[in-house]
């Protein structure tokens, strides 16, 4: 009896470390158009340490972080409405210790009709990767989980 509480306080303590070094690989994205100012608003939120593994700097080094992280998103985003792509008139972010948001701006678009996007953010760092998609256009409100394989989505309204 002995030998098994033993093996079991064992076995415990094994899978709770391994329990605790597992990560979580996700990220969530919101998309939204305004109607009224003809503007198109994406914004990411991740995991500031993925992020900074992913472009390969610390957001410590603030304007390094900046720059790698701008051609990082440009790289692995691309925007198209109505067929044509678009590039941001924006490009922010606010970091805190745990998370990293990015808001990224397309003005000037008249009106939608077709929306593609192709979004691999993160998904070349880690192979579980999912990024959640929340896309409000026109009262169209759909969900998307984009995985590596798997980053593009497509809406009509």
């Amino acid at each position: 009896m002995k030998y098994f509480k033993y093996l079991f306080s064992l076995l415990l303590v094994f899978v709770a470390l391994n329990l605790n070094a597992q990560d979580f690989h996700t990220s969530n994205i919101k998309v939204d158009y305004e109607q009224e100012t003809g503007t198109l608003n994406i914004t990411y939120r991740f995991f500031t340490a993925h992020l900074e593994k992913a472009v390969g700097e610390s957001v410590a080094n603030k304007s390094a972080f900046e720059n790698k992280l701008k051609a990082y998103v440009n790289n692995k985003v691309d925007v198209k409405v109505n067929g044509k792509s678009v590039n941001a008139t924006d490009f922010i972010y606010s970091v805190n210790d745990k998370s990293t948001r990015i808001f990224y701006k397309v003005g000037q678009v008249s009106d939608i009709s077709s929306l593609e996007m192709r979004i691999g953010l993160l998904t070349d760092v880690f192979n579980d990767q999912q990024n959640i998609v929340n896309v409000d256009v026109k009262n169209n409100r759909k969900t998307f989980s984009l995985t590596s394989g798997n980053e593009v989505l497509k809406m009509t309204f």
